[in-house]
């Protein structure tokens, strides 16, 4: 079974291919707020998770459920993939964020931790650092200490 470092570097390397002008920093792996509780809700309602999606989608900016997230020295760059067995294939950029007057505020919570983008143009999105059991937990480490030197 490979590390959360193994995994990290491997997504690295799948992001690189797409953005050779500039150095992939680091990767993780983000999701829509609130999309766990939006998987559990569907247990108990369908309505009620249809509408928690809805939510969510309009608080991440319109971003896919899930996403790719790299930072390059530039940028923030967010990649629409789908999972390949032990691997993932991306399907396109879906959004670029300058890093220059980009902050972040980060709320861990008990099953995320909320990320608040703050972009220079003013407009703010959000998108969750979903936790996972294990070593995994700590994916997205690297992402969110190089996003907070910002």
């Amino acid at each position: 079974m490979k590390s959360v470092e193994e995994y990290a570097a491997a997504y690295r390397e799948i992001v690189q291919k797409e953005v050779p002008a500039e150095p992939v920093l680091v990767v993780g792996v983000l999701s829509r707020p609130g999309s766990i509780g939006t998987v559990l809700l569907t247990q108990v309602s369908g309505l009620a998770a249809l509408a928690k999606n809805k939510s969510g989608k309009t608080a991440s900016a319109d971003l896919p459920l899930n996403v790719v997230a790299a930072a390059t020295p530039t940028h923030v760059l967010f990649f629409a993939f789908k999972p390949k067995m032990m691997s993932i294939k991306l399907k396109g950029l879906v959004r670029a964020v300058p890093r220059a007057g980009l902050s972040i505020t980060v709320e861990p919570g008990t099953v995320a931790t909320r990320i608040t983008f703050h972009c220079g143009d003013g407009s703010t999105f959000q998108l969750d650092s979903n936790r996972s059991i294990g070593q995994y937990n700590k994916m997205n480490d690297g992402l969110l200490a190089e996003l907070s030197r910002i």
